[in-house]
């Protein structure tokens, strides 16, 4: 949750166009970032980075209390829909498939009735942050983790675990009137790393010098 409106809508602006720059460079030219093969990754990291665009709408609307509640509920949507994409990194078809299901069996009534049942609205937190007020079962985030993460961790890609380990532990650590800014930081770091990896790295790794 950022600062203000103008940090959501720029951080959203910048994560789409590297996401865009990846998927140019991978499909066109010889640098390519693997992590991509799968295209279920750039459906990923949108939802992931939509979250931004969002709060944009959220901050613009924060008085008006119809408008308000749509875009923390459409927050929370896309919330829900994250390991569902995550989940199709597996490139185990079999136990892709049974996961998916067990979670639309279970996540799915769990989500319609959090939307009808749970009062839904985003507020400003003291220290100016975005928060959304919505109170979620902590034995259900903790399988939202699991869930979120699952793919990964079959797939022994440890160093996407371990930024998310780190991340959610600041999380964790901060309060949530105060960890608002958290998921800003975030979205940014993970777009800054894939410009860097892409047009610094990958070049240099391969001419062993600076271009």
């Amino acid at each position: 949750m950022c600062w203000n409106a103008d940090v959501s809508i720029n951080t959203f602006i910048f994560s789409i166009f590297v996401l865009g720059l990846v998927y140019y460079n991978n499909n066109y030219t010889k640098y390519k970032i693997h992590d991509f093969d799968n295209q279920w990754m750039y459906v990923f990291l949108l939802l992931a980075f939509s979250m931004q665009l969002i709060e944009f709408f959220i901050w613009k609307n924060i008085n008006n209390k119809f408008y308000n509640k749509f875009f923390t509920i459409l927050a929370f949507i896309l919330i829900f829909c994250q390991p569902m994409a995550s989940l199709m990194l597996l490139n185990n078809h079999s136990l892709r498939n049974i996961m998916l299901l067990l979670y639309f069996i279970f996540g799915v009534p769990y989500a319609i009735y959090t939307i009808y049942t749970k009062n839904f609205d985003s507020i400003v937190s003291k220290s100016g942050n975005l928060i959304w007020n919505i109170k979620i079962n902590i034995f259900c985030f903790w399988i939202w983790v699991f869930l979120l993460l699952f793919s990964f961790l079959y797939e022994r890609k440890w160093g996407h675990v371990l930024f998310a380990i780190i991340t959610l532990s600041i999380i964790i650590y901060k309060e949530q009137s105060t960890s608002g800014s958290v998921w800003c930081w975030f979205i940014n770091s993970i777009s800054i790393y894939l410009a860097i990896y892409l047009l610094f790295y990958l070049p240099f790794y391969e001419n062993k010098q600076i271009c």
